[in-house]
């Protein structure tokens, strides 16, 4: 496949000269298909980075959030249910408030997708937070299914999951830090 021919903005067919748009691989005219133009292979390469930074954040955050919730849950393991009743108890009222917030984060995206399109790019924040909620309420809710399990296990195993949650709580901190900036080390604008 033959290059563009390109100068300043016109951007022509290599085989019938004719003026194609800048995002074409194809040509309208002859039908002869040719390599993309460089601007255009750099901002898909942009996509893929901020795409890859975007689901880095988010594995981030899920792991900090989930790690300093079962690590506090794990410091007061012996008085836990002193303060709080078993999930198996109220697990309906966990459940409700899990979905409700699995609801919430689908009207988020849903408000990000019309933002998108009428009043420009929402920030990065904005973009992440229906699914930060979205995989909290998921893993919450496949939590509170299995809360039984859940507490047996941690009972029997409290003392050997303390580090790897600390590790994991470490691990999520660092991966924020490291997705925060951009490859050039430069804060990424919100």
């Amino acid at each position: 496949m033959p290059s563009l021919v390109w100068r300043e903005r016109v951007v022509l067919c290599p085989n019938c000269w004719t003026m194609v748009s800048i995002e074409d691989n194809l040509c309208s005219n002859c039908g002869k298909k040719f390599l993309e133009h460089p601007e255009i292979l750099a901002k898909k390469r942009e996509k893929r980075a901020e795409i890859k930074r975007d689901v880095g954040s988010i594995v981030a955050i899920v792991t900090v959030i989930l790690s300093l919730s079962l690590l506090i849950i794990m410091l007061m393991l012996d008085d836990l249910h002193r303060w709080i009743r078993p999930i198996e108890q109220d697990g309906g009222l966990y459940l409700v408030f899990m979905t409700s917030c699995l609801l919430f984060s689908f009207v988020l995206f849903a408000r990000n997708m019309r933002a998108g399109r009428s009043w420009g790019t929402p920030s990065r924040t904005r973009n992440l937070m229906p699914y930060v909620i979205l995989s909290i309420s998921s893993i919450g809710i496949i939590l509170v299914l299995l809360a039984e399990e859940v507490d047996r296990f941690l009972y029997s195993s409290a003392s050997s999951l303390l580090p790897a949650i600390v590790g994991a709580f470490i691990i999520g901190t660092s991966g924020l830090a490291i997705f925060k900036s951009h490859p050039s080390g430069k804060k990424m604008d919100e």
